[in-house]
């Protein structure tokens, strides 16, 4: 049976119980927070069910149970959910593999499409994730990307691979900058791709520009350039083209363009954006046919080339990929 507290305590001692049976009441989810309060409940019931002794003996019992409320206190503290004013983005699309979120180690949740990333937080990909940016336009993260989210516009890339696109008429809410080794990588209007891993840094920008900044120089890197950095600090640039195998990851992860109600010219200049291929049109009947024809039903989860096939062949419009241009033609085309 549990004796009454005695008498003759310090009068700090209510302070130290007050202070305990306040963290014992704390009920974070973390499975390990739930250990440290049944610890810590363990010593509080032996320090008083012990058979009175002397104060001296009493102290370092209230003083080892104050210590275990300041353990649970500060575990809680660190590991309780913390809302953020301020929000990176939202999941969009999730695929195999998924990712992980959270503040540290013992708050991180699984990626799913919907959820909110905020502020603070650190993303880790197992899988490909797309993210529509709170500051506008869409992230790409290819998998086994490490992502520190520090500010609506601003991350910082530990390892990894991400692409960054702002279309035309979702222009940024403020520039958006990427942390990295070899400087600050930042937009001016673009899309663009930055990977990062223990030998180089490396930005390719596929339209408009970047700019990457640090404590020695400031660097322009125009649409169709490569630039690495390599562990040195030296650049390299290189031209790369807008297209091709190097760029599959990205179409693969294609926010889904809604067609119901668009003009089918909008939806081609969709298509040939996301395929970093110039569009043209073999003669004016196909052109005509782009512009007054409105598409209806829904190409959701479909990458652009497989869209671009399927939209098409209800129309009287083909396509054709010649060198590195997508030519739409009609059957009065030549």
């Amino acid at each position: 049976m549990t004796e009454p507290p005695d008498k003759d305590l310090d009068p700090g001692d209510d302070d130290i119980r007050g202070l305990l049976t306040e963290a014992l009441q704390i009920s974070p989810d973390p499975a390990v927070l739930r250990r440290l309060r049944d610890t810590a409940s363990r010593e509080w019931v032996l320090s008083i069910d012990r058979p009175p002794r002397s104060a001296a003996w009493k102290k370092p019992a209230l003083a080892l149970a104050a210590a275990l409320a300041i353990v649970v206190i500060g575990a809680a503290w660190y590991a309780w959910p913390v809302s953020s004013p301020h929000a990176f983005g939202v999941v969009a699309r999730v695929e195999a593999g998924g990712g992980e979120i959270g503040r540290n180690w013992l708050q991180r949740r699984p990626l799913k499409g919907g959820l909110t990333l905020n502020v603070g937080e650190e993303l880790l990909t197992h899988g490909p994730v797309l993210i529509a940016l709170a500051s506008g336009g869409t992230l790409r993260v290819a998998p086994d990307t490490v992502l520190e989210l520090t500010s609506p516009s601003a991350s910082e890339l530990r390892r990894g691979l991400i692409y960054l696109d702002w279309p035309p008429g979702h222009a940024a809410t403020a520039p958006f900058g990427v942390s990295t080794r070899a400087g600050l990588v930042q937009h001016v209007g673009t899309e663009f791709e930055v990977l990062s891993n223990d030998q180089i840094v490396r930005i390719r920008v596929r339209e408009g520009q970047v700019q990457l900044r640090n404590a020695s120089q400031q660097t322009l890197i125009d649409a169709g350039t490569q630039l690495t950095a390599n562990r040195d600090g030296d650049l390299t640039r290189t031209p790369i083209a807008s297209y091709g195998r190097d760029w599959l990851w990205v179409a693969a992860l294609a926010p889904d363009y809604e067609i119901e109600g668009q003009p089918l010219v909008n939806f081609l200049q969709w298509a040939a954006r996301e395929l970093g291929r110039p569009l043209k049109f073999a003669d004016d009947h196909a052109r005509e046919v782009a512009d007054h024809t409105i598409l209806h039903g829904s190409i959701k989860g479909r990458e652009p080339l497989d869209a671009l096939s399927s939209v098409l062949s209800t129309t009287s419009l083909t396509y054709e990929i010649r060198g590195d241009t997508i030519w739409v033609q009609s059957g009065r085309g030549t």
